[in-house]
């Protein structure tokens, strides 16, 4: 690792039904391969509903969909892998931040994009401190699953198994063509937490291969699984996307979230025993969030 600052920040400690979770969450060595699709604003706005957040509307009249496999080889909670499906979104209530792609292009730093950011709409990952942190600290809709996967140069192949049947959710394999290399972009995530519109920005330090899909093949299972349900209703098996993003030696801080606006929060789907419990434990007084702040 080198020899820098990027991990010399202050750290906070919370507990979650898990056990005590370090935030931010450093995620030391991660590869990426980021699917975006442009996506008929038609179909996107249905999952956006009693929310508070709309999609951005790009150039092309459509909303901006990822999918998104992360492969986190050494975090700070350990390995594990995750999927992800983001719409890119800005909070209906607050100042709309166009133009939309000069911000994705050219504000590196997350606070640089404003009242934008991307909506997680599906986050299943393999461990269940990941699905704990997640879900109890920054309000993610993770769910805890088998993903295949196997990254070989340019080529890559990921996918999500029903955690209750075993059966492929999805299943993508493809292939980057030659590309052109861009510095990493913070990321920034919007959602509903605490009754609140919660806005989470996410460091990055990496260079990015920006690339032309090669073979590739997007299969969406049958079953009656959410995440099933949520593809096939985006089409993403149908559609091609207009750019791979591949990282390899990707750097990130997983930061706290803020509120940025009174919202009712809607509840989280994949609810689980010890998520249910450790509410439960909250709300009596007997275990909280711990406060303590120490420097890394």
């Amino acid at each position: 690792m080198n020899n820098d600052r990027f991990f010399d920040v202050p750290r906070t400690f919370y507990t979650t039904s898990w056990g005590e979770i370090q935030v931010p969450m450093f995620f030391y060595d991660v590869s990426e391969r980021r699917l975006n699709y442009f996506v008929d604003y038609e179909r996107v706005t249905p999952y956006l509903a009693g929310t508070g957040l709309v999609p951005c509307r790009f150039f092309n009249g459509k909303a901006l969909v990822s999918l998104i496999f992360f492969q986190y080889r050494d975090v700070t909670i350990g390995p594990y892998d995750e999927v992800t499906i983001t719409i890119v979104v800005r909070p209906a209530m607050l100042p709309d931040p166009r133009p939309y792609l000069t911000k994705v292009l050219f504000k590196k730093r997350g606070a640089g994009w404003g009242n934008m950011g991307a909506y997680v709409l599906e986050m299943p990952v393999t461990i269940p401190a990941a699905r704990a942190a997640g879900r109890e600290i920054w309000g993610y809709p993770k769910f805890l699953t088998k993903i295949p996967n196997r990254l070989s140069g340019r080529k890559f192949e990921f996918g999500v198994l029903d955690p209750d049947t075993g059966k492929p959710i999805l299943s993508v394999k493809g292939e980057a063509g030659p590309g052109v290399p861009t510095k990493a972009f913070d990321l920034v995530t919007f959602n509903n937490y605490r009754d609140a519109i919660w806005k989470i920005i996410i460091d990055a330090d990496a260079w990015y291969t920006n690339a032309l899909p090669r073979h590739l093949e997007v299969e969406v299972g049958g079953g009656n699984h959410r995440m099933a349900r949520n593809l096939r209703a985006l089409g993403l098996a149908e559609l091609r996307p207009f750019v791979i993003q591949s990282a390899d030696r990707l750097r990130t801080r997983l930061n706290p979230g803020m509120p940025v606006a009174s919202w009712n929060s809607p509840e989280l789907p994949y609810r689980y025993k010890e998520e249910i419990d450790f509410g439960k434990r909250k709300r009596s007084g007997s275990q909280v969030l711990k406060p303590g702040r120490r420097k890394s």
